[in-house]
């Protein structure tokens, strides 16, 4: 999730189909949302998106930046929510919101039609990043604005913790970093690739927050590592009694480690 490991915002994504699996999913983006959602709105902001723009929201997950989109752009704007899984997005609250499935990679968008394009944890886990950003350019008018969000997990992988919690995050980010055409660093690479494409006004951000034991901004990482746990366990990788004292050790109060730094950047189409 990485800082995103299982969320719903690439072509590859998979959750399994039961009932049981879908809800800590559902639960899991809807924590990550409130941890990661002020920062991304800042990044939105400077953007001076407002009344009647035309948005598009790539990997919406469980859609809240989609409507906090829609209360900005208002009844004369539009917001495109838009997701491989749509199992996860939360029901619109307005009818400025049209929630649709599609694959970045390969669906087409209509050609120099949004104000604002937003993309956020989606690019470090496909293959045809390059291409997908070259489509989110090209759907933007002139003078639109393309907002990208992506991490650099390199800090957030060497540090140090107690064990056998550290065991436990060392596993958990080298099986994210292993999956196929991922690049969890993808954010150290964002300005320069929307300088590449003629993008004008950058400006990037940097955020690294602190996880705190049980709250949202450690959450969304160890929901992460409940989804595997019994495969973990299975496959002897971890046993139950060191696994379960790791996450207890990751939700004591007071317990604090570094999150993942995320990288925003902003570009205007000339």
């Amino acid at each position: 999730m990485t800082d995103d490991t299982t969320m719903s915002t690439d072509a590859t994504y998979t959750i399994a189909a039961d009932d049981e699996t879908a809800r800590r999913e559902h639960e899991r983006l809807r924590v990550l949302g409130r941890w990661r959602d002020p920062f991304t709105i800042e990044s939105l902001e400077a953007t001076g998106v407002g009344p009647g723009w035309r948005c598009l929201e790539v990997g919406a997950g469980a859609g809240s930046i989609s409507e906090w989109l829609a209360g900005v752009v208002g009844p004369t704007g539009s917001v495109l929510s838009t997701d491989v899984d749509l199992r996860f997005h939360e029901p619109p609250s307005s009818d400025v919101i049209e929630v649709k499935h599609h694959d970045i990679t390969s669906d087409l968008l209509p050609p120099d039609h949004f104000d604002l394009v937003h993309i956020r944890a989606v690019l470090q886990h496909v293959a045809e990043r390059e291409a997908v950003l070259d489509r989110l350019v090209a759907a933007l008018r002139p003078g639109g604005w393309l907002v990208a969000e992506e991490a650099d997990m390199r800090a957030f992988e060497v540090q140090p913790l107690p064990e056998p919690l550290g065991e436990l995050h060392r596993m958990m980010c080298a099986a994210s970093a292993s999956q196929e055409y991922r690049d969890a660093n993808y954010g150290t690479k964002l300005l320069a690739a929307l300088q590449d494409r003629g993008m004008v006004d950058l400006t990037a951000v940097g955020h690294a927050d602190t996880m705190r034991g049980g709250e949202d901004s450690a959450e969304w990482w160890f929901l992460a590592v409940e989804h595997v746990r019994d495969r973990l366990i299975e496959a002897g990788v971890m046993s139950a009694e060191a696994l379960d004292a790791a996450l207890a050790q990751a939700r004591t109060p007071g317990f604090v480690m570094l999150g993942p730094l995320s990288i925003s950047v902003r570009g205007r189409k000339p």
